[in-house]
């Protein structure tokens, strides 16, 4: 409880009123028992002033007696119970000793009502800061339920509702974050929905047209044949656009876990350029990979899922009987590898929203693009970067870095 320190400060108020307590019960004490001793000079001076009036020779011999306890007590008390003054109430006949008495009675329920008015006071001023943080945790709540976030509620004082705000700031924080990613999502997912729509209808559209041609019996056998592969062609669009679109879903909503495998970067460049090399063939387009004996700790076949798309963007845009080339470098920070095209290259607007879903460069109304969105989710997923340089006309070159993890 002493770590609390609102309590803390009540503690070491109640500490400093009871230290002036004792100190003003001293000085009452102090009071009293001098104005005890006067009363006392007096009224032994009242008795001695009396007897000498009547016998001054016995001046010496009642002084003796005054400073000498020796004696027979009780002979003493018998004599004064013969007069009614052997009990303390009796001797409330002399005015001093009454005086005494009204003054200790005064004194002592002075000393109460201050103790009590001060341990109110110091209570009071206690409740009323715990209630104005109280009122001021209402006050941001209502604003929070309101939709404000604007208020500040942070205290950087001790104690518990000091924690308690500073809790509560932390939750509405997160909160007001989780609402703010959520209302993007929808965003995105309203944007993301309206590409989906847009990328299918088009390829839809196009099947319907030819449909409705193929309803035509006197059709030429060779130009059904040439719809039918058309439709073909859409078809195979249309499966690999959902597909890919799959994969991008389940990598964003984080449902895939990408595995930590230690793989040969030679093989996994392999694995990546196998599913493309009937149409590197037919293009005449040839692989020349110069790796050395290195791995890499990644997921292989969603690492390969990224080469794969990273290498379809360079056969796609490239000519005929032209090379690309992989290169793999290491050192002791990264492992790098540049995939490099000698195709038509990219203008400096494009470079800038390469990555971006859905994004088609001027001129290249085939691409869908989500091929090179997907790659880099992949590699920036598994502590990775990629970047891409190209000149129109001059080629593109992607370089990916795998950074190593320091054990």
């Amino acid at each position: 409880m002493l770590k609390n320190k609102e309590c803390k400060r009540f503690v070491i108020g109640e500490g400093i009123v009871l230290i002036v307590s004792i100190l003003l019960v001293m000085m009452f004490q102090k009071i009293l028992f001098i104005q005890y001793k006067n009363n006392l000079i007096q009224s032994n001076g009242y008795i001695i002033a009396n007897i000498l009036e009547k016998y001054p020779e016995f001046e010496e011999d009642i002084i003796n007696a005054l400073l000498n306890k020796k004696g027979d007590v009780e002979k003493g008390i018998q004599v004064l119970s013969k007069y009614g003054l052997s009990d303390i109430d009796s001797l409330d006949y002399m005015k001093d000793i009454y005086i005494l008495k009204k003054q200790m009675m005064i004194y002592q329920i002075s000393f109460v009502l201050f103790l009590f008015g001060l341990l109110s006071f110091i209570y009071y001023l206690f409740i009323r800061n715990q209630y104005q943080k109280i009122n001021e945790i209402n006050r941001y709540m209502i604003s929070v339920l309101n939709g404000d976030y604007t208020f500040d509620i942070r205290d950087y004082e001790e104690g518990a509702i000091s924690n308690l705000k500073n809790d509560i700031y932390r939750i509405t924080t997160l909160l007001k974050q989780q609402i703010e990613n959520a209302n993007q999502g929808k965003k995105e997912l309203e944007t993301v929905l309206s590409d989906i729509s847009h990328q299918l209808k088009t390829p839809l559209t196009s099947m319907y047209v030819m449909n409705d041609l193929l309803y035509d019996d006197t059709m030429d056998v060779e130009v059904r044949h040439e719809f039918l592969n058309k439709n073909k062609k859409q078809l195979e669009r249309i499966e690999w656009l959902v597909t890919s679109l799959l994969k991008i879903s389940r990598l964003d909503s984080g449902t895939i876990v990408l595995k930590k495998q230690k793989v040969s970067v030679y093989n996994l460049i392999q694995k990546a350029v196998e599913p493309i090399r009937i149409p590197l063939e037919l293009k005449k387009q040839n692989i020349v990979i110069d790796c050395p004996e290195t791995f890499l700790i990644v997921d292989e076949n969603w690492t390969a899922e990224a080469f794969l798309n990273i290498l379809k963007n360079a056969h796609e845009h490239s000519s005929e009987n032209k090379d690309i080339k992989i290169i793999v470098k290491e050192n002791n920070l990264y492992i790098s590898i540049f995939i490099i095209d000698e195709g038509e290259g990219m203008d400096t607007k494009d470079l800038k929203n390469i990555f971006k879903r859905f994004y088609k460069g001027e001129g290249n109304k085939e691409s869908i693009g989500i091929g090179l969105n997907m790659a880099y989710t992949i590699i920036v997923k598994q502590n990775g970067e990629i970047k891409v340089e190209s000149k129109k006309g001059k080629g593109t070159t992607f370089c990916i870095f795998f950074y190593k993890t320091i054990v």
